[in-house]
């Protein structure tokens, strides 16, 4: 059962890789937005501390310039899919819904409210090191995310 489940995951990562060939129409964009990892601080008005993998593992998201790709981790779940960026002038960010590998764990509601709030996001702010996402309904941030010390 382990081995069809590994070979599943990898067949589902070799396919999203694939989907994530280079566009030449990418809009220009802040440096400090791609390719770097922030790491997941708040979903919501909840703050998010770990992921269920471990209390050392850390739920993230990057925005990866080749092809314009989203890759994470959420409490649960691996995902990745796709992002757009609109003028670096008004911030507009678009976030494709995530496709996520399927582990369920004790707290899969936030996972799935932070997936949602992703694929909700219509612009985003930088703030030093705080990466913050929100929607097209309220005034305060969806997501908040903190940038990964340098390694």
């Amino acid at each position: 059962m382990m081995p069809f489940r590994i070979l599943s995951l990898a067949v589902l990562a070799t396919l999203l890789l694939a989907g994530c060939e280079k566009e030449d129409t990418a809009a220009p964009a802040a440096a400090t937005l791609l390719e770097t990892r922030w790491m997941l601080a708040r979903i919501d008005n909840f703050p998010v501390e770990a992921s269920s993998y471990s209390e050392t593992r850390r739920s993230y998201l990057e925005f990866v310039d080749l092809g314009q790709c989203t890759v994470g981790l959420g409490p649960c779940n691996n995902f990745s899919g796709r992002f757009s960026l609109g003028s670096s002038n008004n911030q507009q960010l678009s976030i494709s819904p995530q496709i996520p590998t399927r582990a369920t764990c004790p707290v899969q509601p936030l996972e799935n409210q932070y997936l949602a709030n992703l694929a909700l996001t219509q612009r985003y702010a930088l703030e030093g090191d705080e990466l913050r996402l929100y929607d097209a309904t309220t005034a305060a941030p969806r997501l908040v995310f903190r940038r990964a010390a340098a390694q």
